[in-house]
């Protein structure tokens, strides 16, 4: 009931009254961390005010500002075309007419793209809290939070005393935030491989094989998971970083040996091999087309033609370095300076720290970084989000920097990063506008105003997944046809390139979009 009151505020109105509830909590915030943290400098000549908060104040109140921001995008933003409205759609779909198997776009199709772990998920927080744009999106914050608390536990092995330090630094890291409230595979996948990678860790340094028993089941469950979050390929984005490190750590096999588990293997099969054996049996052909096209023709065939639900993304060799400097680029200058100076030769009796003298902790953190991002390098079938994965491991290594740096840098960081989720929240507004003008949501509520109960919505074009969603699966697709009892009225969709050419006049127009237009015709 919130979120859809919520939803029909205007975003200016929402903006300002997060901006009045953030100012209410930010002395509790920083009264919470004094209590913690050392007292910051007094003020002089400010009567009333005792403190000026240190960078940790301001990193703190950074993450309460984007917080703000991810929670309100994810409530007032309608689900876009075409990623968003898509998973968005197929988890209503499970969940109103019981596609639990296999996803189905509509009752004619089903989805063999991607597992369905992320799809069940919405469907569950949608059966729990209602067909909402929240409810979808939930699963992803939630999985976003694990992967905040596998990185502060890292963090805490990495050295770093204050551990909490990963959050501002995830939390400003673009592709993270956009991520942490999205109707996407991504953030499942991401937390899988992450949560993979600490059970692995922790096995590696478990000593005895008896103590790392746990670790070694937690790792192969990671596996299993793996499998239903987005396919084979995340075994390849668990694996390579494990190997990578154990190669240049001249150990692969002792390494191999203390991560593999008969008994972890078996628990991984006993996770995913039900559901692709189902899958299989119920629509045959789909082995087929999952595990050769979407894992093979996919990366290796550039411009491959034989994606079902799609198209294949055409990109440059090495666009994913781009890609990545967008996912962290409030850090991306921590990235340059950290990696020139791990493989900058020693030089002088106090060289400065590099592959050599590093822990092997960090060693394998940048291991974690630098794989996926070496790996996709050569393919162009990539899109933004297969950046995704490297971002939590080089986000500990960022809490580690940020916390060995000068008083100043850190200062600056401060302040730098409290702006940047002051612009983020203030900035809600437009990412709001924008994001309703790439989807269905407005068109479907003006045809729920305006018509009257029982009629019938008729696409003259082709329905968009958002369309689909926001009519509940409702809407017709074809030419219209006067329904009994409606006075001889139809509700048409038609892209406004056809409004144009037909001359309908304007007072027919029930609803203008930036593509289509809602139409009453007679």
């Amino acid at each position: 009931m919130i979120v859809n009151w919520m939803s029909h505020l205007d975003a200016h109105v929402t903006a300002a009254v997060l901006g009045i509830v953030l100012l209410s909590l930010t002395p509790g915030l920083a009264a919470w961390l004094r209590a913690r943290t050392a007292g910051g400098a007094r003020i002089a000549g400010m009567p009333g005010v005792s403190d000026i908060p240190d960078w940790r104040y301001w990193l703190a109140g950074a993450v309460l500002l984007l917080l703000m921001a991810r929670l309100a995008l994810m409530a007032l933003a309608p689900l876009a075309d075409t990623t968003e409205a898509r998973y968005g759609e197929l988890a209503r779909q499970t969940l109103v007419n019981g596609y639990w198997l296999m996803p189905h776009m509509d009752a004619q199709t089903p989805f063999f793209a991607k597992p369905p772990l992320s799809t069940w998920a919405s469907a569950v927080s949608m059966g729990l809290f209602g067909v909402n744009e929240f409810a979808a999106r939930l699963p992803a914050l939630l999985a976003s939070a694990l992967t905040l608390w596998i990185a502060a536990a890292f963090a805490g092995l990495h050295g770093v005393r204050q551990r909490w330090l990963v959050v501002p630094v995830l939390a400003a890291s673009p592709l993270f935030f956009i991520s942490a409230g999205a109707v996407m595979t991504d953030a499942i996948q991401m937390t899988v491989v992450w949560a993979a990678h600490y059970c692995a860790w922790r096995a590696l340094q478990a000593g005895e094989r008896a103590h790392g028993l746990r670790w070694r089941l937690g790792f192969w469950a990671m596996v299993g998971l793996a499998a239903l979050s987005k396919g084979l390929a995340t075994w390849l984005l668990i694996a390579m970083p494990l190997v990578a490190y154990a190669l240049l750590q001249r150990k692969l096999l002792p390494m191999l040996r203390q991560v593999f588990d008969p008994a972890g293997v078996a628990l991984a099969a006993a996770i995913f091999l039900p559901w692709y054996l189902a899958a299989e049996r119920s629509y045959p052909g789909f082995l087929n087309y999952f595990i050769v096209g979407e894992h093979f023709s996919r990366f290796l065939v550039p411009g491959w033609t034989g994606d079902r639900y799609g198209t294949a993304h055409r990109q440059p060799l090495g666009a994913i370095w781009l890609f990545w400097a967008g996912a962290v680029l409030p850090w991306l200058h921590v990235f340059v300076s950290q990696l020139a100076a791990m493989v900058r030769r020693p030089q002088g009796p106090k060289p400065a720290a590099g592959w050599p003298t590093m822990r092997p902790l960090a060693r394998f953190l940048w291991c974690a970084t630098l794989a996926p991002l070496l790996f996709f390098t050569f393919s162009r079938n990539i899109i933004w989000t297969y950046a995704l994965t490297a971002v939590p491991p080089f986000a500990v290594l960022v809490a580690g920097w940020l916390e060995n740096s000068a008083p100043a840098t850190r200062r600056r960081a401060g302040y730098a990063l409290a702006a940047y989720g002051a612009a983020a929240l203030a900035l809600a507004p437009f990412i709001l506008h924008q994001v309703n003008a790439n989807s269905e949501r407005e068109l479907m509520r003006a045809f729920e105003r305006q018509a009257p109960a029982g009629a019938q919505l008729t696409y003259m074009t082709r329905p968009t997944f958002s369309s689909a969603f926001y009519s509940r699966g409702a809407l017709v697709q074809g030419t219209p046809a006067v329904p009994v009892g409606s006075a001889g009225r139809m509700y048409v969709v038609m892209d406004n390139q056809e409004l144009r050419r037909l001359s309908i006049p304007a007072g027919r127009v029930l609803f203008s979009g930036q593509r289509r237009s809602l139409v009453e015709m007679n």
